[in-house]
């Protein structure tokens, strides 16, 4: 599979040049026509057509192994969850907080991932924050904030708004140190880089699938490693949570529900149904990037992601995003003394982007093409006071 053939499942690039990957990403034509064709289904095997909806059945299945692979899990450790803020949740209530316990998180994060552990204190938790300097976040920095008491550190792995990007493999090992929990939102990350959550030492990571693995919204993924799954149960629980023997009981045969009694595996986190609408269309985006290669992916927005910070610094824009690529990726930000008319401009002129944080944020993926940041630039340039 080749470039060309990637963006012809994009109609939007034929008038527009996207940059805005890290905010709600096109659909590829494979997706739409997949839950198209999933919902017509349906309707005709309520008329008692002869459809074969086990075919989707598997395609909703199989999005889990197909996950599963961009992260580098096993599909039994993956559970469906609407969003990553979802997951977070449940993560965040499904751990045991003594007195004086503590989580730590920092001020990169997106609200979802802080909002969700401040929700803590209010069953007595701490909330500890590591303040970024300049839109970094070192290990010494996190490591002043983790001490005895500390049940989890959440991390983003990838900055929503400047693309600062953590070395998880040596957080992990830290924070595994003091016998606590890393938790990632992975959902700037997840389909734009290689990830491994074994190498890595993710105990909890939760991932959307709108941004960067190109699905819809509804659909989601929350990985929690093998030896967690059983050592803990879900804060909230639905049908899906509960042993299937349980469930076939009390609705064919008689009441009898005076306990609860949690499914094996994974699955017991499931609480809520999901949207198979949703599931439908992701497996084919993820589809997508796989057979693509996500190694390639990588490296081609990491290629991406050069030529713009070159052309920025050229031009004289003030970075909020790190210039060493081992602190980057995917993500680009920059200030300029006019926000509003350099996003106009831009806008007037068919590229994509978003206002974040006092600046530009920039987020290309790897179906973007040289001459399309090249004439980003040349925007930027002329615009520039």
């Amino acid at each position: 599979m080749n470039i060309r053939n990637v963006r012809d499942e994009f109609p939007i690039l034929k008038s527009k040049i996207f940059l805005n990957h890290a905010s709600v990403s096109p659909l590829p034509l494979r997706s739409v026509e997949a839950m198209k064709k999933f919902i017509n289904d349906k309707v005709k095997a309520q008329s008692t057509q002869n459809v074969d909806l086990e075919f989707w059945k598997n395609k909703i299945l199989n999005s889990k192994s197909v996950f599963a692979r961009l992260i580098g899990a096993r599909e039994e450790e993956i559970a469906y969850i609407p969003n990553t803020t979802f997951g977070l949740n449940m993560v965040a209530h499904l751990l045991p907080y003594e007195h004086g316990s503590n989580v730590v998180t920092n001020t990169l994060e997106y609200l979802s991932n802080v909002i969700t552990w401040l929700k803590l204190r209010e069953e007595g938790v701490e909330v500890h924050f590591v303040r970024d300097v300049n839109g970094r976040v070192s290990l010494d920095m996190l490591r002043e904030k983790i001490d005895d008491k500390t049940v989890a550190v959440a991390i983003g792995q990838v900055g929503w708004y400047n693309g600062f990007r953590h070395d998880l493999r040596a957080i992990s090992e830290m924070v595994h140190g003091k016998g606590a929990f890393l938790v990632v939102d992975a959902i700037q990350s997840v389909g734009n880089m290689k990830i491994d959550v074994k190498r890595d030492g993710i105990d909890f990571l939760s991932c959307g699938t709108y941004k960067w693995l190109l699905g819809p919204q509804g659909a989601g993924f929350l990985f929690i490693k093998e030896d967690l799954i059983e050592e803990f149960n879900p804060p909230i629980v639905g049908e899906n949570s509960l042993d299937p023997n349980l469930v076939e009981k009390n609705i064919y045969e008689g009441f009898d529900l005076f306990e609860l009694k949690y499914s094996r595996g994974i699955g017991k986190y499931e609480v809520v149904h999901m949207n198979d609408v949703s599931y439908i269309g992701a497996e084919e985006s993820m589809r997508l990037i796989l057979n693509f290669g996500i190694e390639r992916v990588e490296r081609k927005i990491k290629e991406i992601d050069d030529q713009i910070i070159e052309g920025l610094l050229e031009i004289g824009y003030e970075l909020q995003t790190p210039i060493d690529e081992e602190e980057r990726h995917a993500i680009i930000n920059f200030k300029t003394k006019d926000v509003e008319r350099t996003l106009n401009e831009l806008i007037k002129n068919g590229i994509v982007v978003s206002r974040r944080m006092g600046g530009i944020r920039v987020s290309p993926h790897f179906y973007n093409m040289r001459d399309e940041i090249d004439k980003l630039l040349e925007i930027l340039k002329a615009v520039k006071p």
